[in-house]
């Protein structure tokens, strides 16, 4: 029942959790009964009761500390920003403090039973900062709200999509990174294919055991918003030219399954994918990966022509050392095509919005042109290294500070020797040795270096552990493994069976469901 006066709701606000803490912590059927009961005095309490304040005029998000009282708290100020005016819910304002507060101070335990009200708030600081005109106000909060949820960042939600939307938008691409940086292995499940017994306030093996379809902690998933928040992250890797790490969300949205028909994200991605490569590795790998659908791969190669053909140009031109014009003219033919969308008439002419990668790539030439030499040349005159890759072969000081800075990066391991001050007598000396020169690390380095390697192996094969186990429980898989023990019975054991376990069909509407 709700409380008809403000005396008697302080109290129920403050009745959970019990504090201080007491010495013998709840049991979990214990924790959930009184966190369900404060929740239903919560949603049954109207908002002008909530945002009526305490006894003797006090507010009640000044006496409720959000990481002991997160429920009435975060009730609380939703009631205050649901019935405030426009002034009262801007950046800056006491409210956007307070929501700012409660996305850093939350109890994640708590939160997991309100994902309806947390996601509600989530998309009210994003639309504040919006409102504002300054999206990168709500990237930090929101990407602190995600971890502490979730530290794992391992299974997907729809405010992971809504976080990298942001970052592009505030164009703040590296508060993306702690994100991002986390790989996803699991999607929100339908409660019912959860172990019985478990709640939501038990310990969980993964955090896709408390973040389902009945949490609410995120709104239902489409089959296309993972492959946006794939997408979205290669570009922001992209932007802070990390190939490897955006080749590999790329593929992330070329392997999706699907039901053999390529989507236009997949088109964009493969297009992303050919110039990624292009500027981490100097080629295109000659297919696509392993897992990808057939169908999909034909269709996007179809589409993607025009990369592949760059791609080509650049490989060959970079084993036969060719000048750079072959590639300027093949870039020149299609700036169109690169560029991004223009209005032409009544129409808008949709285009790739490649064209600053497109732009690095040509730079990227001279870059694979220099560091190629290293496989035949021990020593190279500057002169000659200017002759074989510069856009004018006789500005040398323009080539020395060019390669001065490759070496600066970690780009190539070589120096440069300057024996005497005229240009012609500057010889640069690739270093033979990974030991030394530019690119050498220590053995503590090299030690520390192993140890994140080793802990990432290990975290790789949990998840394909825990995949495994989940997979064994599907029902689908054992319809599976029953279908093919009746074929094997009836004699029709090399028969293919008509799906195979890794088959999943999923629907663009929804993809939290049974699993």
């Amino acid at each position: 029942m709700a409380p008809r006066d403000k005396d008697s709701l302080l109290p129920q606000l403050l009745s959970f959790p019990p504090h201080p803490p007491p010495p013998v912590p709840l049991v979990d059927a214990a924790y959930d009964k009184e966190i369900k009961s404060l929740r239903k005095v919560l949603n049954d309490t109207p908002a002008n009761a909530l945002t009526a304040g305490a006894p003797y005029g006090n507010d009640l998000l000044e006496i409720l500390d959000p990481s002991i009282n997160t429920l009435p708290f975060l009730y609380v100020l939703l009631a205050h920003l649901n019935t405030g005016k426009q002034k009262a819910t801007t950046i800056g304002s006491p409210l956007w403090l307070k929501a700012l507060i409660f996305l850093d101070r939350f109890d994640p335990v708590q939160i997991r039973y309100v994902g309806t009200e947390f996601r509600r708030l989530v998309v009210c600081v994003k639309d504040m900062a919006l409102a504002g005109k300054k999206p990168i106000a709500a990237v930090r909060p929101i990407g602190a709200a995600i971890l502490r949820l979730d530290p794992s960042g391992s299974c997907f939600t729809s405010t992971h999509l809504l976080f990298v939307r942001l970052c592009l938008e505030a164009r703040t691409f590296r508060a993306a990174k702690p994100i991002l940086d986390k790989d996803i292995y699991e999607f929100p499940l339908s409660a019912k294919t959860l172990p019985s017994g478990l709640l939501p306030c038990s310990q969980h093996d993964t955090s896709a055991g408390f973040i389902t379809d009945k949490s609410e902690l995120s709104d239902a998933i489409s089959y296309r918003d993972p492959l946006c928040y794939f997408l979205y992250g290669a570009m922001i890797y992209m932007a802070l030219k990390e190939w490897q790490r955006a080749i590999l969300l790329l593929e992330a949205v070329l392997t999706a399954p699907s039901k053999g028909q390529s989507s236009q994200i997949q088109v964009e991605a493969y297009k992303k994918w050919v110039l990624a490569n292009l500027l981490a590795y100097g080629e295109v790998p000659g297919s696509l990966p392993r897992t990808t659908d057939s169908r999909i791969a034909k269709h996007v190669r179809s589409l993607g022509k025009a990369y592949e053909a760059l791609g080509k140009i650049f490989k060959e031109g970079i084993l036969k050392e060719h000048d750079v014009r072959r590639l300027n003219a093949e870039v020149h033919i299609g700036h169109q095509k690169w560029s991004a969308s223009a209005l032409s008439g009544k129409l808008t002419v949709m285009k790739d919005c490649n064209l600053s990668l497109v732009l690095q790539v040509l730079d990227a030439y001279r870059q694979f042109t220099i560091a190629k030499l290293e496989s035949t040349y021990v020593a190279l005159p500057l002169s000659e290294v200017s002759r074989r890759s510069s856009p004018n072969p006789n500005d040398h000081p323009e080539t020395a500070q060019y390669i001065a800075t490759m070496i600066d990066s970690g780009q190539l391991n070589a120096t440069i020797e300057q024996k005497y001050q005229d240009l012609q007598s500057w010889v640069l000396r690739f270093t033979t040795s990974s030991s030394i020169g530019p690119q050498s690390r220590t053995e503590q380095q090299q030690y520390e270096e192993l140890k994140r390697q080793t802990a990432r192996t290990a975290q790789v094969a949990e998840h394909v552990r825990e995949t495994d186990r989940k997979l064994s429980l599907n029902k689908e898989y054992i319809n599976w493994l029953r279908q093919k023990a009746d074929m094997a019975a009836s004699g029709n054991a090399g028969e293919e069976s008509s799906m195979a376990p890794n088959q999943i069909l999923i629907e663009d509407e929804d993809i939290m469901g049974e699993a």
